[in-house]
């Protein structure tokens, strides 16, 4: 199931950069990713209502639950709208694969909950390394101004949010269903980013066209209320580090949509670098690879029977 829902959402997410750019066609990025939000926790709200799932939390863990929602959905997410509004969705790309370097930073260093070892500090960098080669052309191609610095930096700064967020989740909301805890972290975090864009008076740029809103829904049914919930279902079943590789794999899923829909060219570089994130990725997997093996090995060896 675990790897069932980890290559849905790699499918997924592999073609929300470009649904974002579509948005930000006709909505403002602070009111485009509330609308966003808005779909899924309504979808969300009523799937507990269908099936009766209790959206209560402790009045204690309310404290954790804004910042984590703050951090992952006004931080993260509203930050990477605004950037890609400069940028193009692969170098916008490059610069969210950032996200797994920082989880394992976060999760060795400040939470201290998982350990960062060389094999899987390796394999992120290689990871990296390989988006890098992928979208090479798009980068060299950028006229880095002082807006697109700022939008880079945007993008840097809301995949350590986003970071951030996913190791405390891991730390302190392992006993939470899924659906609440999305939804709660949705709620708070939108909350604030619609704040923002009225702040800024982003409703009177507000243009809707039938693409602007057919990518909004896709983006909150699909590529946030089905999303999150796997998301979080998942880090309550894996390490936060390896659910972070998923970030890798998207590029490749767009550079196949691009090449189905669109017949872009797939050159030698563009395959070195997906050999790259995926030979990283299985390095980064080494020491999960070698307990999975030590548990089956456990599991089918005979037990020793006490001398009499």
């Amino acid at each position: 199931m675990a790897v069932v829902i980890f290559t849905l959402l790699s499918m997924v997410w592999g073609t929300t950069w470009l649904a974002i750019k579509i948005s930000l066609e006709g909505l403002p990025p602070f009111l485009g990713a509330t609308a966003r939000f808005v779909v899924a926790i309504s979808l969300l709200a009523l799937y507990a209502l269908i099936k009766r799932i209790s959206l209560k939390i402790p009045r204690e863990d309310f404290g954790k639950i804004f910042l984590t929602s703050f951090l992952m959905y006004t931080f993260d997410y509203g930050l990477v709208y605004w950037g890609e509004q400069y940028l193009s969705a692969g170098v916008t790309a490059i610069f969210f694969a950032t996200f797994p370097i920082f989880v394992g930073i976060f999760s060795n260093f400040v939470i201290r909950n998982e350990p960062f070892l060389l094999p899987k500090f390796l394999g992120i960098f290689l990871g990296f390394a390989g988006v890098l080669f992928i979208f090479y052309d798009q980068l060299i191609k950028t006229h880095f101004d002082t807006m697109i610095i700022f939008a880079t930096l945007a993008i840097i700064l809301g995949a350590a949010g986003g970071a951030l967020s996913t190791v405390l989740v891991k730390k302190y909301f392992l006993h939470y269903r899924a659906v609440p805890l999305t939804l709660h972290q949705m709620l708070w975090g939108i909350l604030v980013l619609a704040l923002i864009g009225l702040l800024q008076g982003e409703a009177q740029a507000i243009q809707p066209t039938p693409r602007v809103m057919v990518a909004v829904l896709y983006l909150g049914a699909v590529g946030s209320a089905f999303a999150f919930v796997g998301y979080y279902w998942l880090l309550q079943n894996i390490s936060a580090i390896t659910l972070s590789l998923i970030i890798y794999i998207t590029p490749v899923i767009a550079l196949i949509i691009d090449w189905i829909l669109y017949g872009d060219a797939i050159n030698l570089r563009m395959v070195v670098g997906i050999v790259m994130i995926f030979v990283g990725i299985a390095l980064s997997q080494l020491e999960e690879y070698r307990q999975f093996f030590r548990k089956r090995r456990m599991a089918y060896e005979p037990v020793s029977q006490p001398k009499k």
